[in-house]
């Protein structure tokens, strides 16, 4: 009997050559004719080629010795797994049994959970190591298994030192196999400490904290993902720490590796998938001496004094060498020269040690050669006029190229939205390296130019309403914007038309006018109804001041008529009505540095405004109101598809008659609604006493304030695309003249918002959900309300 096997062939062809010469000696079978062959097993090889490689072709004879030497060549070709041959004595010679088993061959090879590598990298690695892992060959399971020491080491090369790789043999076939690997990249692994070793002026608490992406597990960051072990982010927080340092002075501070311990908290679980694992991460630290800022030097300067570049440094001579007092400096160094036309200035600094932990720093300037603004050009405006966009630009052919102009520039176009700037590419830059010039391609498309709004809500008292708006916003192409407005409904009628140039006589200022028709009706306490009917107009002229700020100056004059019904004592229906007349001149600033009017991102905007009525103007209502707002955005985090931001709103107005005339209903402040504190009806919020009961007029109405404050705060969750939705809280009130204004006494409403941005309405449908977490008695507040813009 000849038998070999894969996993021991010296000790098979030992076997062989021992059990062979006595076996032929018993039976006298050495040198006999092989009369027949017997094949067992054969699946996908010949018969012919298993002869053929045996030597057991025509006219061969039985020779053991011979017989392993071929069967030794047949496995070195990987076509077989195990072979025996039984030689059994027959008339006239020798029959042989051959019983193969044959090697299968690896039909495919798939991977499962592979994102952070590519598999173009592990076919480089099969072919750089020579490993036998190829569609249609035999399968070679050393080779799998270096091959998946190869994947666990391709990911530690990036970073990824948790990864961890297993395979497994799958039948396709009695000949064919498959070879999956299941990868688990590290990245669900769990961080339960965080520790450092070597820290004495931070403690692990303080490190801890200056750490965003990477924490220690709990129930808030498993919300955040921020307890899973990603060696990228760590190394982002482990800059975020030597930050820390470098502010405090100690510039050689030294984060060694980090060291991480995994303990599974399921041993023996049959897969990877199975097993959850912990992660207990130390980072070493050598904190180092900390050191003062010696003296202060400028070399390569010509454009700038030494004064003027050594003024950008805060911190005096002798303090403490912190990082961010001399990054600033830099980089304020670096914008004197870019928004001087030295467009490759280059500004580095040099840290020079000397004893006693004071080090100098020198700064090293390359000027460059200064540029200036050739030609400026706009690529995609097929409506808009070149100078409608010209015009609104910090920068002008001629000028010395400032790049901090160039990008306010950009924001103010892109405020206009009827022109979109290309976020990814906005300016294509022309350098004429002879003349020193750069010319300049804006690029950007076409936005929506005409809006169409319009709202529904409900009420139980007030019912349905609807409203609807057309603006236009760039007018025949010209900047300019005429609108056109209609809202009806059982609360309100509003009818207004309004044209309004930007560039009058194409100069930075502008002029509007407006005229206005409004009917307000609606309820506020039991058997109370108010109606007002106000026709009028409204002329307005502004001056810009910079790129972002205006003043302007309006007249209005508008008659109203103001109607009050409700029940008297008697029971009977009783009312009062006022006809009156407002001349008005209102002075207001502001300044508005927002990324868009509509779905801002980041910016603020403030506003400040003084109203004057009556008196020398005429008419028959005298009154004195100032009023203010400002408005703030910044991101928190962004992300490719999902970020957030916060966004805060404060508003505070105050109004007094004079000329011993009261104030009337309709001038007071009142909140509430969509558009203030979100919940509360529409002119809700009105003035109550110590024991928190309304306050009413002579009539017995809710009485409004001389004084309001407003306050709004916002978390936007920004999914993409038009959709975004927002946790709120508002707060706000008003006040009498012998109540003082207190954030003690506001009114709250929480909630979430989700907003929808409709191109065909220009602005985001509201649909929102409020609580009043303290209810007071007659409060008029609804749970949903629906409605579209903003709020601030």
């Amino acid at each position: 009997m000849i038998r070999t096997t894969r996993w021991s062939l010296t000790a098979a062809l030992f076997a062989v050559l021992a059990a062979t010469p006595a076996l032929a000696q018993r039976l006298n079978l050495d040198g006999l004719p092989i009369q027949e062959i017997e094949f067992v097993g054969l699946e996908s090889l010949a018969a012919e080629t298993v002869e053929f490689y045996l030597g057991l072709e025509d006219d061969a004879v039985w020779d053991p010795a011979a017989l392993n030497q071929r069967i030794h060549e047949l496995w070195q070709r990987e076509l077989i797994d195990d072979i025996q041959v039984d030689p059994i004595p027959v008339a006239g010679g020798v029959k042989l049994v051959v019983t193969v088993v044959e090697r299968p061959l690896l039909r495919s090879v798939e991977y499962v959970g592979l994102k952070r590598i590519e598999r173009s990298d592990i076919t480089d690695r099969i072919a750089q190591d020579r490993l036998r892992v190829r569609e249609g060959d035999p399968l070679n399971l050393g080779d799998i298994q270096r091959l998946q020491r190869v994947i666990e080491e391709l990911y530690r090369d990036k970073g990824f030192r948790l990864a961890r790789a297993a395979y497994h043999v799958e039948d396709v076939s009695t000949s064919d196999r498959r070879v999956t690997f299941t990868i688990d990249e590290g990245d669900k692994v769990k961080i339960s400490e965080i520790d450092f070793e070597g820290n004495t002026v931070f403690g692990d608490r303080r490190l801890r904290w200056a750490m965003k992406k990477t924490k220690e597990s709990s129930l808030l960051t498993k919300l955040s993902k921020a307890d899973v072990y990603n060696p990228a982010k760590l190394e982002e927080d482990l800059d975020l720490i030597r930050e820390i340092y470098h502010k405090a002075g100690y510039k050689n501070v030294v984060l060694g590796e980090p060291r991480t311990d995994v303990r599974a908290t399921r041993p023996g679980a049959e897969s990877v998938d199975d097993e959850r694992r912990r992660l207990f991460l130390t980072v070493p630290v050598e904190e180092g001496g900390r050191w003062r800022l010696g003296e202060v030097s400028v070399e390569g300067n010509e454009t700038f004094s030494d004064e003027l570049l050594l003024a950008q440094f805060t911190e005096p001579k002798g303090g403490w060498l912190r990082s961010n007092v001399v990054d600033e400096a830099m980089e304020t160094i670096n914008e004197l020269y870019q928004n001087t036309g030295h467009l490759f200035a280059r500004v580095d600094k040099e840290v020079v040690e000397r004893d006693d932990l004071v080090a100098d720093v020198v700064v090293h300037v390359e000027e460059g050669e200064q540029f200036s603004i050739g030609r400026i050009e706009f690529t995609g405006n097929r409506t808009t006029r070149d100078k409608v966009l010209r015009r609104e630009l910090g920068v002008q052919e001629g000028m010395v190229m400032n790049q901090g102009a160039l990008r306010n520039s950009l924001l103010r176009l892109q405020q206009l939205e009827f022109f979109q700037i290309d976020e990814t590419d906005p300016v294509a830059f022309d350098l004429d390296q002879e003349s020193k010039l750069v010319n300049l391609d804006i690029k950007g498309e076409e936005g929506d130019r005409t809006e169409m709004q319009f709202g529904a809500g409900f009420s139980e008292l007030d019912g349905f309403f609807g409203q609807f708006q057309f603006r236009s916003r760039n007018f025949l192409g010209r900047g300019e914007t005429l609108g056109v407005s209609l809202q009806s409904g059982r609360r309100q009628d509003i009818f207004d038309v309004s044209y309004f140039v930007p560039w009058f006589l194409d100069r930075p200022q502008n002029a509007g006018a407006q005229v206005f028709s409004r009917n307000l009706e609606y309820n506020l306490l039991s058997g109370q109804r108010l109606k007002q009917e106000t026709l009028g107009a409204t002329l307005t002229y502004g001056r810009r001041l910079a790129l972002f700020s205006n003043l302007s100056l309006s007249y209005s004059r508008y008659d109203s008529d103001d109607l009050q019904t409700f029940v008297g004592l008697d029971g009977e229906l009783q009312s009062v009505d006022v006809s009156r007349s407002v001349s008005s001149m209102r002075m207001a600033y502001s300044f508005d540095r927002r990324d868009s009017r509509l779905e801002p991102t980041r910016g603020m905007q403030y506003t400040g405004s003084l109203e004057y009525a009556g008196g020398l103007l005429g008419g028959t209502t005298n009154f004195i109101r100032p009023r203010g707002s400002f408005s703030f955005y910044k991101p928190l985090t962004q992300g490719v598809r999902i970020g957030t931001v916060g966004a805060v709103n404060f508003e505070a107005g105050y109004i007094q008659s004079f000329g011993d005339q009261e104030l009337f209903f309709f001038d007071r402040f009142y909140l509430g609604g969509e558009n203030s504190i979100r919940g509360f009806n529409f002119r809700s919020i009105w003035v109550r006493d110590d024991q928190n009961r309304t306050a009413t007029d002579v009539t017995g109405f809710p009485l409004g304030g001389n004084s309001m404050l407003q306050f709004n705060f916002e978390y936007h969750i920004l999914f993409g695309g038009p959709f975004r939705v927002l946790a709120f809280l508002d707060a706000g009130n008003v006040y009498s003249t012998d109540q003082t204004p207190s954030i003690e006494d506001l009114r709250y409403s929480v909630g979430l918002e989700m907003r929808v941005m409709v191109p065909i309405f220009g602005a985001p449908l509201r649909f929102i959900y409020a609580q009043n977490p303290n209810d007071f008695p007659d409060d008029r507040f609804e749970t949903f309300q629906f409605s579209v813009g903003t709020t601030f």
